[in-house]
């Protein structure tokens, strides 16, 4: 080959060690890699025993009921014989009994047999009380489950909801009897096309609307879209965009369901799910080091770094309440508010924190 050939090819390997070392460092700084984490923020803690990732949890303030949503997700992805039969499911603990009685108890029916739910919400109004889960079953096909809540909080099952727009759901909030916005964190069904997704920091995940009958995208362009939530009047609704580590804020209608994108609110840490509390202020479990995260998913001897935010509407400010370095809680994915206590969920370990709540928003 002539000099002019070599010195081509020379530079275009140049150009591509150049691309992917601007890549790598785009998701590394997006999934938190560089971000210092100076001191931890302590909180006392007691831990139930729980089945394996119990990923979302929602409190039935009326009630005194909390619902747990969990599967074991490691078995699941590990693919090893026998996962595909591998059933999740939604408990609850009676948080009006004495706090050394809390304990989960399953409430799930026996329908869908395929059921693994991850994101779960209440519903109350129009005469009924329900639960919606977010479901990956074996199949393959997403679903939203329906289910009404009974005395002791036992669920029955309502109907399963499918759509062409769930490509890859992960939470729910219902605004209706039957209807919900649901977030899909990625835009395609594939692994590789959901990796790629991540590595080239698309925005491909949205939310879609579903009015009882049919499913459309609401909202769109979200960089990895976990957490929803709405608020308390049904007119603004919460999306957590993980890789963008920023929550973001709709305007909802509520008689068209339409949403119109108002702010993002920058938060500097992995936002996964979002709990709205009676006083209208959010806690929202966090991952400050995504990679840590991911090697917590493969590995459960590394640690994951947990945080817990607050953030307060009304005097429009954030902070965090809680920052543990994944001793305690590895891989925290909720935090739900009950008092001056709160219920910390994880993706992947077998427990469920209780924890007290702090008043004081710190940086970290």
């Amino acid at each position: 080959m002539s000099r002019k050939t070599w010195a081509i090819i020379g530079y275009s390997a140049l150009a591509l060690v150049v691309i992917v070392s601007v890549l790598a460092w785009r998701f590394l700084a997006a999934a938190g890699y560089f971000t210092g984490i100076r001191q931890e923020i302590a909180a006392d803690c007691r831990a139930i025993p729980a089945i394996p990732g119990p990923e979302d949890i929602q409190i039935d303030h009326a009630t005194g009921i909390a619902f747990v949503s969990g599967y074991d997700r490691r078995a699941v992805s590990a693919g090893a014989p026998g996962s595909d039969a591998i059933r999740g499911g939604i408990y609850a603990i009676d948080l009006n009994e004495p706090q050394e009685n809390w304990a989960l108890r399953p409430v799930t029916p026996s329908e869908p047999a395929d059921f693994r739910p991850h994101g779960i919400s209440l519903y109350e109004g129009q005469g009924v009380k329900r639960l919606f889960a977010v479901s990956h079953p074996a199949s393959g096909v997403e679903t939203v489950e329906i289910f009404d809540i009974g005395e002791g909080g036992m669920l029955t099952h309502v109907r399963s909801v499918t759509s062409d727009a769930f490509i890859s759901l992960n939470d729910v909030v219902a605004v209706g009897p039957e209807s919900f916005y649901a977030t899909n964190d990625h835009g395609s069904r594939s692994q590789l096309g959901r990796l790629i997704d991540d590595l080239l920091l698309l925005r491909n995940a949205n939310v879609v609307y579903f009015d009882g009958e049919k499913a459309e995208v609401a909202a769109d362009t979200i960089l990895l879209a976990n957490g929803i939530n709405v608020s308390a009047d049904g007119k603004t609704v919460y999306v957590s965009a993980l890789l963008s580590m920023a929550m973001n804020i709709y305007e909802r209608n509520p008689e068209t369901g339409a949403l119109r994108w108002v702010d993002q609110v920058r938060l500097g840490t992995g936002v996964d799910n979002i709990d709205i509390q009676p006083d209208g202020t959010l806690l929202i479990g966090a991952h400050p080091d995504v990679i840590a995260f991911l090697g917590h998913a493969g590995d459960p001897a590394k640690r994951s770094p947990s945080q817990v935010v607050r953030i307060e509407p009304d005097k429009k400010r954030a902070g965090t309440i809680y920052l543990n370095l994944g001793e305690e809680i590895s891989g925290i994915s909720v935090a739900a508010g009950y008092g001056d206590l709160m219920l910390l969920g994880q993706v992947f370990e077998p427990e469920v924190l209780v924890c007290t709540q702090s008043k004081e928003l710190r940086a970290y």
